[in-house]
């Protein structure tokens, strides 16, 4: 509402991380000053400047406008800003956390348990700014962390491969949750694997290990199961196929594999589009963006010995990702029955 204009997302941010507030929804209840819009509340801030400094209404015609001289317009949006700004935030503040509070409601509704531990989690990146709200919107919004969560309850996860771990979070959502006993996770970005450390460490540590490793060379040892989220299409075809297997000839009992469908039409443009920007920036760590057919990945799996299950884990995005859920049904390698370890 004030006529500071391009200087939202940095009065958000300036209020909003101090004190550990969401920010994106912050900004989006705030950022109301659209051209569209603009124009309309200026002059309701000039009407009500205009009434406490003159007892009157705008001028409607170019002559008592031009008598009225620029200095009192300023003045007028002044006062005008000084009314109307706080009244409109409080009234939008209060929409805004309503609102918040009913959607929070709902969702706990659904899952308190699993919305807990979300919060917990996120809790344990408070210190490391930014990363914060990546987390607590990433274990929120995303669907990828409700499905593997779902999968632990159904059975238990036991000791966890997360290759390509990130930051982190899916981890150590799955440890608060019950649903796994242990969490070894590698990542070829430095910065994301110390911040993942330092929230596994944070305040009740929990049974994670991170490290830096390529993801192309790593060996993470056996285990129960094996997470490869949004990391494949990162690599070349021969090199995804070569991971694939790795990791599935150290998974006991189960591979979950998230990654984007090339064939999905103008969902598998967006996506691409989207990682392409991603990367460009930075922000995600990869030579190319280049998702293989699923039913390549599906092949690799299965004749590694896993009954694969392939299901749409887009949820409310434009993206077309899906979720590959392999559950062995043949021996692991070098033993003569699936239960050998165990």
């Amino acid at each position: 509402m004030t006529p500071l204009w391009g200087a939202h997302l940095f009065l958000v941010l300036l209020v909003c991380v101090p004190l550990g507030l969401d920010a994106p929804v912050a900004y989006l209840a705030a950022n109301i000053s659209i051209p569209v819009i603009a124009p309309f509340l200026t002059m309701a801030e000039l009407e009500i400047g205009s009434l406490v400094l003159t007892g009157t209404s705008l001028p409607t015609s170019l002559a008592l406008v031009q008598a009225r001289g620029a200095g009192l317009f300023v003045k007028e949006v002044a006062v005008g800003t000084l009314l109307f700004s706080p009244a409109m935030a409080l009234l939008g503040g209060a929409l805004t956390y309503t609102v918040a509070r009913l959607a929070g409601a709902r969702s706990d509704g659904r899952d308190e348990a699993l919305s807990a531990a979300t919060r917990a989690v996120a809790q344990r990146y408070a210190a490391s700014g930014p990363a914060f709200h990546y987390v607590r919107a990433k274990l929120a919004g995303d669907p990828v962390a409700r499905r593997v969560a779902e999968l632990g309850r159904e059975a238990p996860l036991g000791e966890v491969l997360d290759a390509g771990s990130g930051r982190g979070q899916l981890g150590l959502l799955l440890l608060t949750l019950g649903v796994a006993s242990g969490v070894t996770g590698f990542d070829w970005d430095a910065k994301k694997v110390a911040i993942a450390t330092r929230a596994a460490e944070a305040s009740t540590p929990l049974a994670a290990r991170f490290r830096v490793a390529d993801l192309r060379t790593a060996d993470g040892g056996e285990a129960d199961t094996a997470l490869l989220i949004d990391v494949l299409h990162y690599l070349a075809d021969d090199e995804q196929d070569a991971v694939v297997r790795a990791v599935a000839r150290r998974a006991r009992r189960l591979v979950v594999v998230r990654e984007l469908d090339p064939d999905r039409g103008m969902r598998s443009a967006m996506t691409r589009a989207q990682e392409a920007v991603t990367t460009a920036l930075g922000y995600n760590r990869g030579a190319r963006v280049h998702p293989r057919p699923i039913a390549d990945l599906r092949r690799a799996l299965e004749e590694e010995g896993f009954a694969v299950e392939v299901s749409p884990c887009w949820g409310r995005t434009p993206l077309s990702n899906v979720l590959l859920v392999a559950r062995r049904i043949g021996p692991l390698a070098g033993t003569t029955s699936p239960g050998a370890h165990g």
